[in-house]
């Protein structure tokens, strides 16, 4: 298990590429690796037979052993001991596929031979398997457990009239938005380091980005300073390296404030949770058109959009943590 990132922390291996006993050249990808949120292939490093591959989803400690990659001569025990169940090829591969020991089927062929039908029988007596929960959706519950236990957070809302001054990209708007305001908020901008609130110089945002395995927060590195265009391009290109499982250690690194985004599903405000160990995170809502009124009384068509703010009260007071969001609501009506 490679070291992706601190030594001594837990990953596991989520695909294997080979087989038990099958042989192996040096540079063959043998296998896919995972440690937080992280992941990584690994490479034989030489020629051989590869044996004693641990399970798929189980805690490996970073730096120990997943497999053996040995001498052909140091695995022939293991095909001297399948050669002594007499099973028709037909059942061997029935047993393949269903993950049948054939040493435990009872058989009923001529001489003593497993059958197919053999095979199915003991694959039907089996118990259903218990579908565990992924790596990476373990990691995701750990994290959010963490943070309900280890902040006393508070959410705040409010309500942005976009109305002229909406743009086309509104994740990146909102990003670059918050990151400019955390300028001149810098009580919000940075992260805990036990009880002690470490600001930073620049605004980080960890952006949330949902995957077919659960929830990611890549960070995006000080979007203050990009154009607007240059940044959805950015956010994009992260976001599909996200769902194609293509990040690395550095893309989670040094983010010091969060922004997630529902409004694609129709979410008005809601809580999101404070991603350690940064203090608050922004939620963004679905824009949505309701009446309004004119300055002569008339009733108007209006664009608002719901801003959630949830803030580690142990760092911030509710006064400043108003005062920031008032900001992003005041600059998002202005245009950003």
């Amino acid at each position: 298990m490679p070291v992706i990132t601190d030594e001594g922390e837990d990953g596991v291996v989520t695909a294997w590429f080979v087989t038990e006993g099958s042989s192996v050249t040096a540079g063959q990808l043998i296998a896919e690796v995972q440690a937080e949120k992280v992941a990584d292939d690994i490479s034989s490093p030489t020629d051989g037979v590869v044996t004693g591959l641990v399970g798929i989803n189980e805690p490996v400690a970073q730096g120990a052993p997943i497999c053996t990659i040995g001498e052909t001569s140091e695995v022939l025990a293991t095909p001297v001991e399948e050669e002594r169940v007499r099973a028709s090829p037909a059942a061997k591969r029935r047993a393949r596929e269903l993950g049948v020991d054939l040493a435990v089927v009872i058989p009923t062929g001529a001489g003593g031979r497993i059958t197919e039908t053999d095979v199915e029988m003991a694959g039907a007596e089996k118990p259903p398997p218990v579908e565990e929960p992924s790596y990476l959706r373990a990691v995701i519950a750990d994290k959010m457990r963490r943070s309900h236990a280890e902040t006393a957070p508070v959410t705040i809302t409010t309500q942005a009239d976009v109305t002229d001054s909406l743009p086309d990209h509104i994740t990146a708007w909102v990003v670059r938005t918050t990151a400019l305001c955390l300028t001149d908020h810098p009580h919000l901008n940075g992260i805990r380091d036990g009880a002690r609130f470490v600001p930073a110089e620049t605004a980080n945002i960890a952006l949330a980005v949902q995957t077919e395995e659960g929830l990611t927060a890549p960070v995006v590195r000080n979007p203050a300073a990009m154009e607007l265009d240059d940044l959805a391009k950015t956010i994009a290109n992260l976001a599909e390296r996200a769902r194609s499982k293509l990040l690395d250690a550095h893309d989670f690194a040094d983010g010091t404030f969060a922004v997630t985004n529902l409004g694609g599903y129709g979410i008005d405000a809601f809580t999101p949770l404070i991603d350690l160990p940064q203090i608050a995170i922004l939620g963004v809502g679905v824009i949505r058109t309701v009446p309004g009124f004119a300055d002569d009384g008339s009733v108007v068509p209006r664009r608002i959009i719901t801003l959630s703010l949830t803030f580690d009260h142990a760092f911030v007071d509710g006064t400043p943590a108003a005062a920031f969001l008032a900001a992003v609501r005041e600059a998002l009506e202005a245009g950003g």
